[in-house]
């Protein structure tokens, strides 16, 4: 019997715990940071891959191995794609550009070498011969200036083309595809940018981090779907009350939040705080096919401080989170 099979048989016979709960997570963070591929969106990824969870819990293993595979191999193909359509870009630009300078270069050694002859035949030039010389000298600045009016308008459409494709892998590298809000990495930037600003113009700002209590709870009472749809119910409630231009909203991961409110003090914060707070229980989140299910989140709150880095400013407001949940949840703790 090989290592694999010994291994697969103490998954089965429920000896290796943690080993299945280690893949369980694997597998749940394969699927949160999936890429939208040709064969499925990136929400219907993370669907898939939280069914391989449940499957890897239930011991049934022959599905995991082939799915991975494939949805390896299909990021792969998409990253190729989307680095050949750039390549070919850049070639098509600098072959472009090259082509134009050579045959410029061929106009520049034409006109040249009219304008010399001219100079050589001055004593015995007529007008006639300057008019055809000037002509001539014209046409090739005309021809240049359509020339290059066509291969710029060419390239900008090539270009226009390449910074859309751009923009939407810029927009998807930065937002959480089940709740549509920023994700952990465009939260990371906003925190360092919001620090550099308040040490500039000392303006105020305040970190809210959001959890949503008991959610291992709901995911295993009423299963993913209806976590999926906490999820997304908490951010929709969190959009509503920080609606300002200035806040940002974001899914720091699983079900926790995050919130920079910029310009507003600690006293402000507490009140939209308390806003979501109440809000979100209020607000049951509808389940399809199922009971309206009642939810609560816990939060806590920091003021940037002088002087403060944004990982200090994130640690205390992570402390005041865990002191919210400790002290009964369904609160803030400021």
């Amino acid at each position: 019997m090989s290592w694999l099979e010994i291994w697969l048989r103490r998954f089965t016979d429920g000896e290796a715990p943690y080993e299945r709960e280690l893949l369980t997570a694997i597998l749940e963070t394969l699927g949160e940071y999936a890429f939208e591929t040709h064969r499925r969106r990136a929400e219907a990824t993370r669907r898939l891959f939280q069914q391989l969870c449940e499957q890897a819990r239930a011991a049934e293993f022959n599905a995991i191995l082939p799915t991975v595979r494939e949805q390896r191999q299909d990021e792969r193909l998409l990253v190729e794609v989307h680095l050949n359509d750039l390549r070919d870009m850049v070639w098509h630009l600098l072959n472009a550009l090259a082509a134009m300078t050579q045959e410029e270069a061929q106009e520049d050694a034409l006109i040249h070498q009219q304008v010399r002859q001219l100079s050589q035949q001055a004593d015995t030039l007529d007008i006639r011969a300057l008019r055809q010389t000037l002509q001539s000298i014209t046409q090739v600045i005309e021809k240049r200036e359509r020339r290059q009016r066509e291969t710029l308008q060419q390239l900008q459409g090539q270009v226009h083309h390449l910074m859309r494709e751009l923009e939407q892998a810029r927009r998807e590298s930065t937002t959480d595809p089940l709740t549509h809000l920023y994700n952990r990495r465009a939260f990371e930037s906003c925190l360092q940018h919001t620090v550099a600003v308040n040490r500039l113009f000392q303006y105020p700002a305040t970190l809210l981090l959001v959890d949503i209590d008991h959610f291992k709870q709901v995911n295993d009472t009423y299963g993913h779907a209806a976590g999926d749809e906490a999820l997304r119910a908490t951010a929709e409630r969190l959009v509503r009350v920080c609606k300002r231009r200035s806040d940002f909203v974001a899914r720091y991961g699983g079900e926790e939040f995050a919130v920079i409110l910029r310009e507003t003090a600690l006293r402000d914060a507490q009140k939209i705080a308390q806003q979501i707070i109440d809000l979100v229980r209020r607000e049951p989140v509808v389940i399809p096919d199922g009971e309206p299910l009642r939810i609560t989140v816990s939060i806590g709150l920091a003021e940037l401080q002088p002087h403060e880095t944004p990982e200090q400013w994130f640690q205390r407001a992570d402390e005041l989170l865990y002191q919210a949940k400790q002290s009964g949840r369904d609160r803030m703790a400021a």
